[in-house]
């Protein structure tokens, strides 16, 4: 990676922090796609780690609203989802697992812009449990799928029960990549020189939430990341 490329690579996970900071998902939204291009190890172990840092934050901060009986549900789900997704990822070379990510990250921001609401309970739990480490596990993108099941939820209960989540599920596809022998010394250097411009951009968040909730910074949001998304799309597919 080049001066530039790390530069350009930390701009974007700087706006994923403050933005997950502020409404507990979009680092992988934001920056996924462009690191993946740069550097494709980056996703999803990477991602995965420098994200942890902010869902340790979001966890945290808001732990009095977590949701204790959705999450444990949840995570009974997760496993099914990790096996897909694991399964999924050892198959995909470089290419195709940046068309895998672009395209996952342009249907969850059309899920969310169309406000699809899924049914709500136990089975809604679930299901958020299981997508939700699937799209972890294959492009380091948990927020999108999580917000269709429990887009109904106070901010804070959201952010803290997905953060808490991830944390968890998180932990096990990094300890899975490892064993699969995808996330090395490489990766956690990667990661490891990423963490400043996490800590630059949990800063911007506490900033932005106030000044930027609701629809409007919602859309914003999705809209660049729809933007990110589609660039690395066509590159890949012109390049191909």
């Amino acid at each position: 990676m080049s001066v530039l490329e790390y530069l350009l690579a930390a701009l974007f996970v700087a706006a994923g922090a403050g933005t997950q900071a502020c409404i507990g998902m979009g680092m992988g939204l934001i920056a996924g796609p462009v690191l993946v291009v740069i550097e494709p190890t980056a996703v999803p172990g990477p991602m995965l780690m420098i994200a942890g840092g902010i869902n340790l934050r979001n966890a945290i901060a808001d732990r009095a609203s977590l949701n204790a009986p959705a999450l444990r549900r949840q995570l009974l789900a997760a496993p099914l989802g990790l096996v897909g997704g694991m399964a999924l990822l050892s198959a995909l070379s470089d290419r195709a697992l940046a068309i895998a990510v672009s395209l996952f990250v342009l249907l969850a921001v059309a899920v969310q812009a169309f406000g699809v609401r899924p049914p709500e309970g136990q089975r809604a739990d679930y299901a958020a449990g299981a997508g939700t480490a699937f799209s972890s596990s294959v492009a380091a993108v948990p927020g999108p799928v999580y917000a269709v099941f429990a887009s109904h939820w106070q901010p804070a209960a959201l952010r803290a029960t997905l953060a808490t989540y991830m944390l968890i599920v998180g932990t096990v596809i990094i300890s899975a990549l490892a064993v699969m022998g995808d996330f090395g010394l490489r990766q956690l250097w990667l990661g490891l020189g990423l963490l400043p411009a996490v800590a630059l951009g949990l800063p911007f968040g506490r900033w932005l939430r106030p000044r930027l909730a609701g629809p409007r910074f919602r859309m914003i949001v999705l809209a660049v990341a729809a933007t990110s998304a589609t660039v690395v799309l066509i590159r890949q597919l012109v390049n191909g």
